[in-house]
């Protein structure tokens, strides 16, 4: 990639605290601003994949409980509720400005066998060239803890090596990545560029950066390693 106008496929990953409200339903007024930007995308002729963390975060209140699980069956049947209600909002946000989107999920052992790889990225590609939006998650209704990619901005990366993507863009509720925790430092500054992940960067990321995502400026990093 040498310049903005060779860009052409473009990964979009955005968390569960950029899609949620504090009390942990979806945020109406967040997935209209998300899909708003990647409509700007599609109407200036890029080809966009988003991996959409919040199925779990949407779900687990409508399942009873007043805080996020942290069993893996209550996960997952959190997730099977919030999936589908994440689907429905995409769905009918993409479809009031003409664009259909599609629904993949996603196991680490999609990654692993050659078959199933080819599966993935030859749908992946037909919706792409149809002008259609695929919008990824992991399944998390039949995945277990060992073969979880463990956080979904992994799972973008592996996505965007999959597809070819020309780049990869990682969203945050935190505009940047600084020099230590900006929540509790007001005086924490925000690094411009990272061109090498060292150690001294990795020290600045810190761990999860809520409580409705797995992620953080942590995973991000190894992300994009």
């Amino acid at each position: 990639m040498t310049s903005d106008t060779e860009i052409k496929r473009v990964v979009v990953k955005i968390g569960s605290s950029s899609l949620t409200s504090l009390q942990g339903e979806i945020s109406r007024r967040k997935l209209e601003t998300l899909v708003d930007q990647i409509v700007k995308l599609k109407d200036s002729g890029y080809e966009v994949i988003l991996v959409s963390s919040g199925a779990v975060a949407a779900g687990y209140r409508k399942l009873g409980l007043i805080q996020r699980p942290e069993s893996l069956p209550e996960k997952q049947a959190s997730a099977s509720i919030g999936q589908g209600l994440l689907m429905e909002a995409y769905s009918k946000l993409f479809l009031s400005h003409g664009y259909i989107a599609s629904q993949i999920l996603i196991t680490r052992s999609d990654f692993s066998d050659e078959y199933r790889y080819n599966n993935v990225r030859n749908t992946m590609n037909v919706l792409l060239e149809r002008g259609i939006i695929p919008i990824i998650n992991e399944n998390d209704t039949v995945t277990v803890n060992r073969l979880k990619f463990g956080d979904n901005d992994t799972l973008a990366a592996k996505v965007a090596g999959l597809i070819d993507a020309d780049m990869l863009a990682i969203l945050s509720d935190i505009d940047g990545l600084y020099n230590d925790n900006p929540r509790r430092n007001p005086n924490a500054k925000r690094l411009k560029k990272v061109s090498d992940i060292t150690p001294d960067i990795e020290a600045c990321a810190g761990d999860a950066g809520s409580d409705v995502g797995t992620g953080g400026m942590r995973s991000k990093l190894d992300a994009f390693k």
